[in-house]
């Protein structure tokens, strides 16, 4: 029976907020989309997070998608958190008032990360990335007792004896001190070994975020190929293949070009059936999914800190069992990033 459900945005943070708890052991199952997510709850996971698309939404088609959700999930008895972006993007308010609707409970926000320096004090979101204090109960657009946190211990201390009476509402730092409450950690517990990448693998970087543009800069460029305005390019099949979505010769939107990525790569997947795909930006992750009709992920763990990595439930499936998927925020990880993750490839050594 499923006791922890996530309500995100977007298909990064359903993966980054429930990866916690797969880390503590959790079976986690993630939906691409609202119209999975029965298939999702069938799945008797733990946990499941559910990627609604609507960060960019209208406040009435934001608040559309999660109530269809809700609709599907019923009045849910189990641990809710509603993830938003730490810097409360997007129609907030909207989302929490139809969860508010089908499932009323008191509301916790907690929307920071200590870790990344991102904080919440005196009402206010503030920190690295935040010019401007960003005051959590107006975007909410509701009075709200707002706690401060400053330190991942906080989060510990404000979290209700029933954890299944709340709405949370918070980023990745909230998810993992829910996970710790869930699955508190013993002395005499084994720590978990980063998970091995397999071979072959297809790298897909869509993001243009100067963070991940360095990231491909230190690669081996041997491995790399381009994609200009996202035509998908006739390549053979090898260990590792790095495609990259450059600017044409020719201008065009961003979203034709965007469109013909995933679409070029999901070929690409399909022809040369990779044991990993792994995606840098989470759009691009989400669009290539879609493209390969995968709706439902397992989450396994991290190979890396903040690098999930996902088996494919459904979709193309390989001889020997299944694709594994690994994501990356565009603006996400230090400069030698991929290259500490894609020498997996060879020695499977992190």
């Amino acid at each position: 029976m499923t006791q922890v459900l996530i309500i995100a945005d977007d298909l990064a943070g359903a993966l980054d907020s429930s990866v916690a708890f797969a880390e503590r052991g959790l079976r986690v199952i993630v939906a691409l989309d609202p119209g999975h997510l029965a298939g999702a709850l069938a799945q008797g996971a733990d946990v499941v997070a559910l990627s609604t698309g609507s960060r960019e939404l209208s406040d009435e088609d934001a608040a559309a998608a999660v109530g269809w959700a809700c609709e599907v999930v019923g009045r849910f008895d189990g641990i809710l958190m509603k993830k938003v972006d730490s810097r409360l993007k997007g129609p907030v308010a909207a989302k929490v008032d139809a969860l508010s609707v089908s499932v009323p409970r008191p509301v916790l926000p907690a929307p920071a990360i200590p870790r990344l320096g991102r904080f919440v004090i005196d009402g206010a979101v503030t920190g690295v990335g935040v010019e401007t204090p960003i005051d959590v109960s107006e975007i909410l657009n509701r009075p709200v007792a707002i706690p401060d946190i400053r330190r991942d211990e906080d989060f510990d201390e404000i979290l209700p004896d029933d954890l299944a009476g709340t709405l949370f509402i918070g980023a990745v730092g909230l998810a993992h001190a829910l996970a710790r409450r869930l699955v508190p950690a013993r002395g005499d517990d084994p720590a978990r070994a980063p998970l091995a990448i397999a071979a072959p693998v297809l790298v897909a970087v869509g993001s243009r975020d100067p963070i991940t543009l360095r990231q491909i800069a230190a690669l081996d460029m041997d491995v790399l190929v381009c994609a200009p305005n996202g035509a998908g390019p006739d390549v053979q099949r090898g260990d590792l293949l790095v495609v990259q979505m450059v600017e044409g010769a020719q201008k065009v939107a961003a979203r034709d070009a965007e469109n013909r990525f995933s679409s070029g790569v999901g070929a690409l997947v399909e022809r040369l059936a990779p044991a990993t795909l792994f995606a840098c930006g989470g759009e691009t992750a989400a669009a290539i999914l879609r493209r390969l009709n995968v709706g439902l992920l397992e989450l396994k763990g991290e190979v890396l800190p903040s690098l999930p990595v996902s088996r494919a439930l459904d979709g193309p499936v390989r001889v020997d069992g299944g694709l594994d998927v690994v994501t990356k925020s565009g603006g996400f990880g230090e400069p030698d990033t991929l290259v500490r993750l894609l020498s997996a490839v060879a020695d499977r050594d992190l």
